[in-house]
């Protein structure tokens, strides 16, 4: 990241970004994690956007900040998504955004949660078992509102599939690839079309050569196949959601969002009810996970549940054969 450049940014950032002449913002001063700001006034939504260049003007959203939030003074700062300075670009850019209303689509907090997804993301003939939410499987993948869980859902394959990119991915809804990321594979983020407060985040992903950053995808499209042999085909469902006036980001399960058609699958498969994939926030609560960083760790003297995974609740539900 070049400082120059970020300063350059910052003297033009109130004349380019401002939504009115008596509101606007600025860069006031860049260090190599952070980036501070100034406004006009205060009580206000402000978010950061980065670019890796000025030409066409493409902006992305610097998500893992928690892009948007509400400042009630005049002047605070972000953090420099770790996301971006893991990674090697030769120069990144920055700009501010501003607004006296909640930027991009938000929902309320526990509101209704529509059941939309009727298409299911991966081969389920392929799939032996799955991971339930809230689970203590793999590492810490929690949101705004909860902490150290995994709030999203881990699919293996059954043993008789050798060849786990053999595993077909789909997109489970109509929408628009918002973020392709490095991560034993790609991790796949698709805004829905008819939802847009909803993202679907798929894990470890072969993708197809098509599938990039903008391309609309139609529910049911084949985007490519499960990575490698080496990890577990993943999926989250991240919500944009307004709490007390605050925007915060929520996970919810999968199956929330599934419509009967579609969980009919499951129950054909001797899931018999959606609740049997999820284990409650309540009962997570007392049975607590010990989480250093992302990752779980057992106290002395514990051991591990039978199954697998962290904590004493069953971490996983296994399916008939197909």
């Amino acid at each position: 990241m070049k400082t120059g450049i970020v300063i350059f940014l910052a003297l033009v950032s109130s004349s380019l970004f401002s939504q009115s002449q008596e509101l606007t913002t600025d860069i006031t001063e860049i260090t190599y994690n952070d980036i501070s700001y100034s406004n006009s006034k205060g009580n206000l939504f402000v978010g950061l956007d980065y670019s890796e260049s000025l030409d066409g003007n493409s902006w992305h959203d610097a998500e893992a900040t928690g892009i948007i939030v509400y400042q009630t003074e005049t002047h605070g700062s972000f953090e420099v998504p770790i996301l971006l300075l893991n990674q090697q670009y030769p120069e990144l850019f920055f700009r501010m955004k501003v607004s006296e209303s909640t930027i991009g689509t938000w929902v309320p907090y526990s509101g209704d949660i529509p059941q939309f997804v009727s298409h299911d993301y991966i081969d389920l003939d392929k799939i032996a078992y799955v991971s339930k939410f809230r689970s203590g499987s793999g590492h810490d993948y929690s949101d705004d509102y909860e902490t150290c869980r995994s709030m999203k859902h881990y699919y293996h394959p059954h043993s008789s599939v050798s060849d786990w990119t053999s595993v077909n991915i789909y997109s489970p809804v109509d929408g628009t690839i918002v973020d392709l990321s490095v991560s034993n594979g790609t991790r796949v983020t698709i805004q829905s079309s008819l939802n847009p407060a909803y993202q679907f985040i798929i894990f470890h992903v072969d993708i197809l050569p098509e599938i990039i950053k903008g391309h609309e995808v139609t529910a049911g499209e084949h985007i490519g196949n499960h990575a490698n042999n080496s990890t577990i085909s993943d999926i989250a469902v991240r919500i944009f959601t307004l709490h007390e006036g605050m925007p915060k980001k929520q996970l919810i399960s999968y199956f929330d969002v599934m419509t009967d058609r579609l969980f009919s699958d499951y129950q054909t498969r001797g899931l018999l009810n959606r609740g049997d994939a999820i284990i409650s926030a309540e009962d997570r609560d007392n049975d607590p996970l010990n989480c250093n960083g992302e990752e779980f760790y057992l106290n002395e003297g514990e051991a591990m549940p039978p199954g697998g995974g962290f904590g004493s609740l069953a971490n996983k539900f296994y399916l008939n054969e197909p």
